[in-house]
């Protein structure tokens, strides 16, 4: 495989790190591919990681320029650089299906992971950074995700990073069920933040968006949409805040809050799940009010469970060999699209043949019973060649292929580049 990953995650740099990372890294896929660093790149960027994952020629040297260009972003790339991981190949794979499981999580087993993941390879495709085999491995890790899930018991407590933080704002100022909660956002992270607070009965939601998508968003998530211009009286009114807007700046400010708080009998919790502060952290100061961010619930998230986390890591280390056989298999297509193409022009030359001869009635049969026949002659051949590739033996196949055929070896390219995909846009998923 040519896959090759360059990232960092909360378990290696500290959360104001990673906050940084991900606010520099948004256009670093279409920098590596316009460097020609790698003919594909997807970054997934969340409150856990910024990886990118890169499809190359040499992943050796395209993971170590990721890498050094990620560095860079940061205030002393030579710190984050004996951080940063790098993989290639099999580990690459094992490691995205690992995240996309929830095993690489702050909170082991959440389920928010998989949808990031999704958005991730959906972004690619929109920007036509992604190419067909990072395609197939994003695919690959949602379907790995869905076993994970339904076969393990991982995840099974439903806990996540929205219901560790609801956990902790309940162990200091009691349920939250019937209370008014303002919600800002309306990205994939909000959807998952609506459901939760749903799912523990809240009052009445005030829907607040800074991209003036709350209405939208409010077509399919009950709530009241709040005016962009209304954020204070919201703030007035609500007995819990929970913001993921992931807004390049503070949404919520020391001074327009202290005026809030004047107008304020009761103390307001504010969850900010935002990478990105949400919350300027001044407002930690002010009197009445409590802020617990992603820092909180890193310090409060649950233990794993063993002996799921062994089982899930057991069908990730499945799926990385399927995964591996299925990619090392297709090394061979081009070289059965040579076999195919011979054995069609052969049948060609014949129908050409039997054209001058025959009516067009028999001529048309004779031509589906060599269709049928050509495909029964080449099926076999076809999935032998795949095995002998996926297990090492390709220059056997190639031999023979050569030999029995006089398929040429300059027309056989094993591991012709993935052309690059594209899809048609989709909706901004940011809130």
């Amino acid at each position: 495989m040519s896959l090759a990953l360059a990232g960092v995650s909360h378990l290696d740099v500290a959360l104001q790190e990673l906050e940084q990372a991900s606010a520099l890294a948004l256009d670093l896929p279409a920098e590596l591919l316009t460097r020609h660093v790698a003919d594909g790149a997807v970054l997934l960027s969340t409150c856990n990681r910024v990886e990118l994952y890169l499809d190359a020629q040499d992943p050796e040297r395209a993971s170590a320029l990721a890498g050094e260009l990620l560095g860079s972003m940061l205030g002393d790339p030579s710190d984050l650089r004996m951080s940063l991981r790098r993989r290639t190949g099999d580990d690459v794979a094992r490691h995205l299906f690992s995240v996309a499981s929830g095993l690489e999580s702050m909170v082991v087993g959440e389920a928010e992971i998989s949808g990031q993941v999704r958005a991730a390879i959906a972004d690619a495709r929109r920007e036509g950074t992604v190419t067909a085999s990072l395609d197939r491995l994003f695919g690959t890790a949602s379907r790995v995700s869905r076993q994970v899930t339904t076969t393990t018991g991982l995840g099974a407590a439903g806990r996540s990073v929205v219901t560790v933080a609801l956990d902790l704002v309940e162990q200091e100022f009691g349920p939250v069920a019937g209370r008014t909660v303002c919600l800002i956002g309306t990205g994939s992270f909000a959807r998952i933040t609506h459901a939760a607070l749903r799912t523990r009965d809240v009052g009445e939601m005030l829907l607040y968006s800074l991209s003036g998508r709350a209405a939208r968003f409010s077509q399919t998530h009950s709530g009241t949409v709040i005016a962009q211009s209304a954020l204070n009286e919201a703030l007035e009114l609500a007995d819990l805040v929970v913001t993921c807007s992931g807004a390049p700046h503070p949404v919520i400010d020391r001074e327009g809050l202290a005026q809030v708080l004047q107008r304020r009998v009761k103390p307001l919790p504010i969850v900010d799940l935002a990478l990105t502060h949400d919350v300027e952290p001044a407002v930690r100061t002010l009197d009445g009010v409590h802020v617990y961010d992603l820092g909180d619930v890193a310090v409060h998230a649950p233990p794993a469970h063993g002996e799921s986390v062994r089982r899930a890591r057991s069908v990730v280390d499945e799926a990385v060999e399927g995964f591996r056989r299925v990619e090392a298999g297709r090394l061979a297509d081009p070289a059965i699209v040579a076999l195919r193409e011979q054995i069609r022009a052969t049948m060609a030359g014949e129908l050409e043949r039997a054209e001058r001869r025959h009516a067009d009635r028999t001529l048309l049969a004779v031509t589906g019973a060599l269709d049928r026949f050509a495909n029964e002659l080449l099926h076999i051949p076809s999935v032998r060649i795949r095995e002998l590739v996926a297990e090492g033996r390709g220059e056997e196949a190639l031999a023979a292929l050569e030999l029995l055929f006089g398929v040429a070896p300059d027309v056989i390219e094993l591991g012709r580049r993935d052309r690059t995909l594209r899809a048609p846009e989709r909706p901004d998923p940011a809130g």
